[in-house]
């Protein structure tokens, strides 16, 4: 689904991927939606999630990366001593792949990864962690194919979408792959009452119309929404909606 500026907007993308049935549709999208963010190659790499089988961890599970980078990857083990991989293990957002070179002093053997990484046509990469409640589940890497770089307008804009796109395409991964009965019990990380002021932001609610329809002040709700957004690492709603439905907070 498209808007008149042929456009894929998040939304439309929340409603396929909830719809989508097998992991190639997935990819699909998820192509469909960076790519007007100037991105074209794709992989998900899966850390540690107790809700998928353990053969997927530590391994790219969707991707179109270039086949001989995967193949170096995989037999010396960079995930090892990839800095962002290691990054990412800290940080919250979204990171730039070649802001971080910059700003950092890699040894021999990561210079050579992202150098080949470059070579090999991964351009403008930037990586998205997915956060569970024990930490560090996933991770998205996006990259393009072009030297130039057209991700940079409206940069800040663009990476808190991204997030949210990372997010729910991780959601709709688990909803097809699964365990079918994960060992752990869920742990509520958000109050009930918090967990009821979101499920209402999830169907569209204002603040206003929220603090109307349970019966409290604007405030209360305000102070709610900034505990989810402590709680859950989320700038904006949208970001902790996804996040929220993803950790099994509340229900799609």
């Amino acid at each position: 689904m498209f808007d008149t500026a042929l456009r894929y907007q998040f939304e439309d993308f929340v409603t396929d991927t909830r719809q989508a049935t097998a992991d190639e549709e997935l990819f699909r999208l998820l192509k469909k939606a960076v790519a007007q963010h100037g991105y074209d190659r794709i992989s998900l790499w899966v850390i540690d999630d107790p809700d998928l089988p353990q053969r997927v961890h530590g391994r790219g599970v969707l991707h179109n990366f270039p086949e001989d980078l995967r193949v170096y990857y995989k037999e010396n083990n960079c995930d090892s001593y990839d800095p962002v991989m290691q990054a990412l293990k800290v940080q919250a957002g979204s990171l730039d792949w070649e802001t971080h070179e910059k700003r950092s002093n890699y040894k021999p053997a990561q210079t050579r990864l992202y150098n080949l990484a470059r070579e090999g046509g991964l351009h403008n990469g930037l990586s998205t962690p997915v956060w569970g409640r024990k930490g560090l589940m996933a991770s998205l890497g996006l990259a393009s194919a072009e030297t130039r770089d057209a991700t940079r307008g409206a940069r800040q804009d663009n990476l808190d979408l991204i997030g949210a796109l990372t997010a729910q395409f991780y959601l709709s991964y688990k909803r097809l792959n699964a365990q079918a009965n994960p060992s752990r019990a869920a742990a509520r990380g958000i109050t009930a009452k918090e967990a009821e002021i979101l499920s209402w932001v999830a169907s569209g609610k204002t603040d206003a119309e929220i603090a109307v329809i349970l019966n409290i002040s604007r405030n209360t709700v305000d102070t709610h929404m900034r505990h989810i957004f402590t709680r859950l690492g989320a700038h904006n709603r949208v970001t902790a909606v996804v996040k929220a439905i993803a950790e099994g907070f509340i229900r799609p």
